[in-house]
This record gives C-alpha cells, sequence and structure tokens, in this order.
C-alpha cells in the first residue's frame, strides 16, 4: 500500500462506463507508475457490467487512487466531477478502455510541463486496431503539427476551425487552474459524444498558451471501442448526434461572455465540420436503420439548414438513396392545419407549357378563397399577365446553399399551408420537400411528365423519384395509367386534369374560316390572307428530344412544296438562342419565307387557333398537351405522333395519328386534310364533340384541387394504398434491361471514342515522321546542290592547273613561247584576282580569255614559223 503525503503533481480524470473488459488494463498501467506525487480520479459513471469491481479492487490496492460511483449522467457530467475534485498543479484523461504504455508516462509528462509551463500542452500518442484504415483516419484527425500559440482566440481558431491540431482531449496536459474555470461553466447535460470538442473549447477559452512537441507516445488509444468510433448502428448513432448541440451550448456561452461576434466564424466552422463527421455517420447506416437516424440528425432545431447542405452535398448525385432513409422518419409527418394559403413552385414563370397551368391555376385557387403566392427561379418578360397579379418570391437557382434559407424564411414570412410543387423530376425536388415538411408544411407534387419518357430519353434515373414521391402529402398526375403506375407503389396520387379554357365564342364551326387576323408576322400573314390560304400551327418549345421540333419543320416543308396556297406558323421559344437561329436558318436555306413563319414565344395563343386549319404536334410523349386541348376547344383538326395513353385522345376524335417520326406520313395526312374540306369539317365538329365529352365526364381542375385540399386538412391520404409488387418488379425488370441496354451502347461508344482516338493519334504520330522525311529530303536536296557547287569549283580549278601544265610545258619549245607564257599567267592571276573562282564575272572573263588566248597563240606561232623560214634571230621581233 502506496501512502500518500507528498504534494499532487499531477491528477489523472478516468471517466467509466461499462468499458469491464479494457478497464483492467487501464487502471494496472496507472498503477504501475513510478511517480509518487499522482491522484487518479476514477468516475464510474453508472456502470452495468464488473467496472465498479474492478475499480474497488485498486481504490484498495493503492491509495492514489480515489474512485466515485454515481448515476449514469454521460462523460461529460464524469469529467467535470472528476476536475472538480483534482488538486495536482497540472491535470490529464485517461479514457476507461485506453492505457498508458510504459512506467514513467506520469513522470515525463510532469517533466514537460514544468518545463514549458504553458496552459495546454500536447504531446504525441499511438492509436491501435485492427483496421489500419481507423489508425490513418484518426492520425489524419488528430495531425502532426509542432509549434506554439498564444491568447484564446488563436488556440481556438487553429483548433476548432483550421483544424491544424485535433480537439482529443487524452493527447494534452493541461493547467488545473484553468480547468477548473473552464469546467464551472459547463452545461449541465448528458453528453457522451463530443465531449472533448465541448470540454477543449471551454479550457482554450482560458487559457493563454498552448504548445504542441514531439515526444515519444506517452498514451495508448484504443480505436473500435468508444462511442466516437468503431462500426456505426442506430444506438451509437443517437447518442453521436447530441455532438451536433455543442454549437448551441458554445454560443450561448460566448454570448453570456460578449464574445459570439469574436467567435462566430469559428463556431460556424465547427459546426460544419461537427456536421460533416455526423452525416458522414449517417451515410453509413443501412436504409433498414436510417428511418429514426434521420430524425436524429435534427435534435438542435438552429442548424436545421446547415444539415440539409450537408446532405444534400453528399446525397446530390444519388437523392432516392436519401429519399428511402427518410421513408419512416416521425419530423416529416404533416401537422394537421387548415390551408389557407398556398404556394405554388415551377422554376421558370414564362415560356408556355407548365407555366400556362400555373397561370390558369393560381387565379383559380384564389377565386375559391386561396391566398397565392408564387416561387420561382426565374422572371423574364415574357411572364404571362396573370401571374404578375401575385406575389412571386424568387429562390436562388440549383445547387444554391443559401436556397434552404430563402425557402424556410419564404415560407414562414407569407404563412403558406401547402406547397404545389410543379417540378416532379426537378434535381432540387427532394431537398426543397425536406425544407417543406420539416417545416410540417404540407407538399403536393405535380407531376407534368410520364414515366415511360425517361426510357425513351434514356435516362433510367427516374427510378428514384419514386422514393422521393413517397414523402409527399400527395403526388397530382395528368392520366390514369400514371395513376395507377403511383398507386401499385403505395402512393396516394390522384388525377386532376389541367385547367381548360373555354374561348369567347364557340361557334359551330371553326372561326377561322371567317377570320382575317393579324399575328406577330404582320404583313406577310396579311399579303397571304387576301388569298384565303390555308393555315398549319404547330405550338411547342423548341426542343428536339421531346416535341422534335426539327421533324416538325421537315413535315412542314413537305406540306409547303405540295400545297400552293399555304402558311406554316411555328410558335415557341427554346432554352437556347442557337433553337431559335436553327428554325430561321432551316426556312431561309428552303426558301420558304413566305410559307413558313417563325413566331417565336406567344402568350395569345388564341389568334392562332382561330385561324388554323389543321394542327401539327409531333411529341414523342405528352401527358396533358395544353395544345391538345386548345386545338380541340377551337375546333382545329390536329395530326399528331401516336400517344394513345392520353386521356384526350380515348374517343379517337378530332385528331388522326400517325406512327412516331413518320414524317413523309404526316406531311401526307396534312396534305389529304387541306384538299378535303368536308373531312376537315367534321374533324372539327368531332374535337369540340370530344372535349365537351371530356368536361361532362371528368373532373374539372379546381374540383379536383378543392376535393385533394380536404383530405390533405382532414388527413384522409396518411394511410398509403396496397403496394402491386408484381408491378413494382415488372417495371424494375424492364428499367433494368433498358438500364443494361444503354450501358451496353454507351461502352461501345466510349469503345469507338478510344479507337478513334488511338487511330488519331497514330495518324498524327505518321504526320509527324512523314514531315520529319521532308524535311531531311530537303535538307539533303540541299547538301547535294552544296556539292554539286563545290564539285563545279574543283572542276574549274583542275583545269586551271591543267591549262598551266600545258603551258609549263610549251615553256621548252622555244623562248618566245617562254616569255608569252608568262605575260598571259600574269594577265590572268590581275584578272582572277579581280573575277574570284565560281563567279560570273570568272566565268565571263574566263571565256573572253580563252578566246584572245587563241588569237595570240595562233599568231605567235605563225611569226615564229615564219622566223625559222627565214633563219633570222628570233629576239628580233621583240
Amino acid at each position: 500500500m502506496t501512502e500518500l503525503k507528498l504534494p499532487i503533481d499531477i491528477s489523472v480524470v478516468i471517466p467509466v462506463h461499462n468499458v469491464g473488459d479494457y478497464l483492467e488494463e487501464c487502471l494496472s498501467s496507472l498503477h504501475c507508475q513510478s511517480l509518487k506525487t499522482a491522484e487518479f480520479i476514477v468516475i464510474n459513471d453508472g456502470s452495468t457490467d464488473h467496472c465498479a469491481e474492478i475499480c474497488n479492487k485498486y481504490a484498495q490496492l493503492d491509495k492514489r487512487f480515489i474512485v466515485v460511483h454515481q448515476e449514469c449522467q454521460g462523460t461529460l457530467m464524469a469529467r467535470k466531477r472528476a476536475f472538480a475534485l483534482a488538486r495536482g498543479k497540472w491535470c490529464t484523461c485517461v479514457d476507461g478502455d485506453d492505457y498508458l504504455p510504459f512506467d514513467s508516462v506520469l513522470e515525463a509528462e510532469v517533466n514537460l510541463a514544468n518545463k514549458h509551463d504553458v496552459d495546454v500542452l500536447r504531446f504525441d500518442i499511438n492509436a491501435f486496431s485492427e483496421d489500419e484504415n481507423a489508425i490513418k483516419s484518426y492520425l489524419n484527425f488528430r495531425k502532426e503539427w509542432i509549434g506554439s500559440l498564444e491568447t484564446p482566440l488563436r488556440i481556438i481558431q487553429e483548433i476548432f476551425a483550421n483544424g491544424t491540431v485535433g480537439w482529443g482531449m487524452a493527447d494534452k496536459i493541461y493547467r488545473t487552474s484553468v480547468v477548473k474555470k473552464a469546467i464551472a461553466t459547463l452545461e449541465e447535460v448528458n453528453l457522451i459524444c463530443g465531449t472533448d470538442a465541448y470540454q477543449l473549447f471551454l479550457i482554450c477559452f482560458y487559457s493563454n498558451t498552448f504548445r504542441s512537441v514531439k515526444t515519444e507516445p506517452l498514451y495508448s488509444y484504443r480505436l473500435g471501442t468508444g462511442i466516437s468510433n468503431g462500426v456505426v448502428n442506430i444506438k451509437k448513432f443517437a447518442s453521436q448526434t447530441q455532438i451536433l448541440n455543442i454549437p448551441k451550448y458554445l454560443t450561448s456561452f460566448l454570448k453570456a461572455h460578449g464574445k459570439y461576434e469574436e467567435y462566430s466564424q469559428t463556431i460556424q466552422k465547427l459546426t460544419t465540420r461537427l456536421i460533416g463527421q455526423t452525416v458522414s455517420r449517417f451515410h453509413k447506416l443501412s436504409v433498414e436503420e436510417s428511418f429514426n437516424a434521420f430524425d436524429y440528425l435534427f435534435c438542435n432545431p438552429e442548424i436545421k439548414l446547415n444539415v440539409l447542405v450537408a446532405l444534400q452535398k453528399l446525397y446530390s448525385a444519388d437523392p432516392g438513396l436519401l429519399a428511402r432513409k427518410v421513408t419512416k422518419s416521425c419530423l416529416l409527418q404533416p401537422k394537421k392545419r387548415r390551408i389557407k394559403k398556398i404556394g405554388i413552385f415551377y422554376p421558370r414563370l414564362h415560356n408556355g407549357g407548365v407555366q400556362r397551368v400555373i397561370s390558369m391555376q393560381a387565379p383559380l385557387l384564389r377565386e375559391h378563397g386561396f391566398k397565392i403566392v408564387l416561387f420561382t427561379e426565374e422572371l423574364t418578360d415574357n411572364d404571362y399577365s396573370s401571374t404578375k397579379n401575385f406575389p412571386i418570391v424568387l429562390l436562388p437557382r440549383r445547387g444554391d446553399p443559401k436556397r434552404f434559407e430563402a425557402l424556410e424564411n419564404a415560407l414562414a414570412d407569407n404563412e403558406i399551408d401547402l406547397v404545389i410543387y410543379h417540378a416532379a423530376s426537378s434535381p432540387e425536388l427532394l431537398f426543397d420537400l425536406l425544407t417543406v415538411k420539416l417545416n410540417k408544411i404540407f407538399f403536393s407534387i405535380c407531376r407534368h411528365e410520364i414515366t415511360t419518357q425517361f426510357l425513351v430519353l434514356n435516362k433510367t434515373y427516374f427510378a428514384q423519384f419514386v422514393h422521393t414521391h413517397k414523402l409527399a402529402d400527395s403526388v397530382v398526375v395528368l392520366n390514369s395509367m400514371e395513376q395507377f403506375y403511383y398507386c401499385s407503389h403505395g402512393i396516394n396520387a390522384t388525377y386532376i386534369p389541367n385547367p381548360l379554357v373555354r374561348p369567347t365564342a364557340c361557334n359551330e364551326f371553326p372561326s377561322h374560316k371567317f377570320s382575317n387576323q393579324l399575328t406577330s408576322s404582320g404583313d406577310k400573314f396579311l399579303s397571304a390572307s387576301v388569298n384565303n390560304p390555308s393555315h398549319i400551327l404547330w405550338v411547342a418549345r423548341l426542343d428536339n428530344d421531346q416535341k422534335n421540333y426539327k421533324e416538325a419543320l421537315e413535315i412542314l416543308r413537305i406540306v409547303c412544296n405540295s400545297e400552293l396556297n399555304v402558311i406554316c406558323h411555328v410558335v415557341g421559344a427554346g432554352k437556347k438562342e442557337s433553337d431559335a437561329e436553327w428554325v430561321k436558318n432551316f426556312i431561309s436555306l428552303n426558301n420558304l419565307q413566305n410559307k413558313i413563319v417563325y413566331e417565336g414565344f406567344s402568350k395569345n395563343l388564341e389568334s392562332f387557333l382561330e385561324i388554323a386549319d389543321v394542327q401539327l404536334v409531333t411529341s414523342t410523349f405528352e401527358c396533358f398537351p395544353m395544345s391538345l386541348v386548345e386545338a380541340k376547344t377551337y375546333g382545329v383538326p390536329t395530326v399528331l405522333y401516336e400517344m394513345p395513353y392520353l386521356e384526350l385522345l380515348m374517343d379517337k376524335k378530332g385528331c388522326i395519328s400517325v406512327p412516331r417520326h413518320d414524317v413523309e406520313g404526316a406531311a401526307k395526312v396534312i396534305c389529304e386534310l387541306l384538299r378535303n374540306d368536308k373531312r376537315r369539317n367534321q374533324l372539327a365538329l368531332d374535337a369540340k364533340s370530344s372535349i365537351n365529352n371530356f368536361i361532362a365526364s371528368n373532373p374539372s381542375h379546381i374540383d379536383g384541387w378543392l376535393d385533394l385540399i380536404h383530405s390533405l386538412e382532414n388527413g384522409q391520404l396518411s394511410q398509403p394504398l396496397p403496394v402491386n409488387q408484381d408491378f413494382i418488379n415488372f417495371v424494375d425488370s424492364t428499367i433494368s434491361y433498358c438500364q443494361e441496354g444503354i450501358n451496353r451502347h454507351r461502352e461501345e461508344i466510349l469503345r469507338y471514342q478510344n479507337l478513334s482516338k488511338q487511330y488519331q493519334e497514330e495518324n498524327n504520330r505518321l504526320q509527324s515522321k512523314i514531315k520529319s522525311h521532308q524535311e531531311e529530303i530537303k535538307n539533303s536536296r540541299e547538301k547535294i546542290w552544296q556539292h554539286q557547287k563545290e564539285n563545279r569549283l574543283i572542276q574549274d580549278e583542275l583545269l586551271y592547273h591543267l591549262e598551266r601544265i600545258d603551258q609549263l610545258n610549251l615553256l621548252s619549245k622555244s623562248e618566245y613561247d617562254k616569255r608569252m607564257i608568262e605575260r598571259y599567267a600574269t594577265c590572268r592571276d590581275f584578272v582572277v584576282r579581280l573575277c574570284p573562282l565560281g563567279t560570273t564575272r570568272y566565268f565571263v572573263v574566263k571565256k573572253i580569255a580563252k578566246v584572245i588566248y587563241r588569237l595570240i597563240k595562233r599568231y605567235s606561232r605563225a611569226e615564229m614559223n615564219q622566223s625559222l623560214i627565214g633563219g633570222g634571230d628570233i629576239d628580233a621581233g621583240f
């Protein structure tokens, strides 16, 4: 037994809770410490295993142990109690599942603390686990750093904002007087996870000096057993999410001390780090475990939007997975309320289509006593006039983290009770839905698409939206086929047709027969009207994937070439200016300026419908085309691609269908109708009859919505319908087959692209080689030319020497020849100096010299021969 008489140098704090398998090793490493001026304060925090017996055993074995048993209050309160009992000049922490690596650790720590004399001193530790990745992850969090920091703000910024040093408590020695100040301000909460971050922040707030030094490992940290590490499960996750309350506690503390503004940015960065860790743990949970886990993420309502931002960042590529994980969330259950104010959302409020539906839906709802607010992401001058009569909230676009806050504020400021969401396939759907439903507001999705269209577009990701749609309070669809599909998934899908607009005057026959209306085409249209032309109308968005506007123009071109007296109106705008430019170029290249008029976007479709003889619809798919509704309403026969599932085509009246993408077939039908007034008029009557029958047999748009709103208010849509698993399996297998085909197609394209790239690289290599050879040939030719030039010079030089030899040979014949040759050589050398070898002057003088030489030689020989015959003295001639 050890007598404890000397002053205490260091107090070791050991919180213990159900770590019986490791506690013996921990306390034994303390018992073996050589430092006698130490105390070990063990707080048994309500352990239900054999921890209490082990603690008592060492209390009896070594008087340095001080053991306190208490009810379970969490690690935070356990440490707080231990620090309050500490008597040493210095203090440190040891967790019950860790241990000290050798017997003189505490001596080394006390020596370090006395040497550096700082408020917080960090030393080196080692981590151990069977999982090497876990060790790497921990060491990455802890980070190796050597240096000093001064002032509380700087210390806290480097640890909690910048992450220069980890916020673990076990690898540090503290001045006990500083710690006692800090723990006095701790919130009395049962905090299990994140206690290190919370406590160290407060300790650093009261610390003026911090130093990190390089040492041998003075602590052995066990990974995989604590609440903060190891395998993530739902039981541990519930405690782990309590770490999200730390920003709230710290904010309250800083505000009480008048320091929040100074530390606000650090708190924001710390909040982001804590949320990132927690969301990462949530992601590791299986779908089955995640149903309640989602609710734990929002234990701190003050950072709700920050959590949503982190979830969006993690799940933006796979929102369907997140939707599956939150299916049974209690936080997303609606709050029973009376619906008075409705928010209607769509990304754009212009350019036709759904926006036209909204422009009619909003006034209808207002007429029945609801207050309407429009939510959008874009405003232009093309907005429908009716929408300008309502308050409009402009939201940040996709991916902007400020969108969550803007949407939540708009919902609160306008006291919205129901959101009608006209963007069922938006990437923002799930995150907008979560924002709305976390505020206990009803959320209804209006689906203007059909399921099969995604297969046509080779986009099988549409299956993920089903899971998101299950989270909505209701899903509104526009035909019975879609209603059956969603009901088979157990979703409360309601069929409500779009608003139907009746013309101001419904004549028995189409009114265009007697109209001379003007459109934006101006004089072109007026001049054609004098000759009573036939009018063909194509109204749609310039979208070639769904609307096939390029095929539509080809159909109109064929019709214009077949029919002399016809005018075609192309009404609509595209997302890009290049779409409109393509239309204009097509018209110009085919010299159809007087027959095809590009009208652009128009909010006054009535003027076109009143004069149209035939409407052309070239959509590959539609759910509830307003252009078809309006054509039937105005008694305009329609030629369209086959879409047998459309509710508006069930009676097959007023329309003629042709196979999809049958350009020549569609053009042929239009030409036949233009030539057959009787059939065209009968189709016009059938079209009006068809729309009247449709209205009589289907609920009106406003009646459908009034019934749906009443059901939401009374909670009648909360029970899911039975799931048709056979149908779901059929659809899933079809999707899987299509996805497999798409993937094979993409792989084949990728393979050909790689081959093309390889071919291009090889071609570039060969071209480079050819160019190199051509350079070599050019250089070789230049060398040959140079050699030839040098050869000519050598030949000239050789000739010169041969001539000199000839001259020398002549010297032996006569003294006269000798003198004559010397004079010649002297003259030649003089001339050569003036005309260097190889020059043009040289060749010219050479020729002249040869001529002179021949003349001199001839006359010289003649004189010599005459002298010899006469027997005279040779020198007499000189």
